[in-house]
């Protein structure tokens, strides 16, 4: 990465105190919209949406800067949102094509 600017880190929220409690959480809805979602910044942009794949739904996340792609699964985004946020710090700091 450049050292232009401020170190990338991660953000972790845990949104209960033991996952295993069995809390159950309301699914959020975007009320019906089913066009791309645009997240910017000085850094980076991505355009996230759900696309649905002869292997069932992914969420594609697309780099216009890079024009890069990836797809994950409801597995790989599970496996996400458990990491320690150390991790997807180092991941930040890999150079891309590494």
């Amino acid at each position: 990465m450049s050292d232009d600017g401020p170190e990338p880190t991660a953000e972790h929220t845990p949104l209960a105190e033991n996952p295993e409690d069995g809390e159950v959480l309301p699914h959020p809805r975007d009320g019906g919209n089913e066009g791309p979602v645009v997240i910017a910044n000085e850094f980076a942009d991505v355009v996230v949406r759900k696309v649905q794949t002869r292997n069932g739904t992914r969420l594609e996340i697309w780099s216009p800067r890079r024009n890069t792609c990836v797809r994950y699964d409801a597995v790989a985004l599970d496996c996400l949102s458990y990491q320690e946020p150390e991790f997807i710090t180092g991941l930040l700091a890999r150079k891309p094509g590494a």
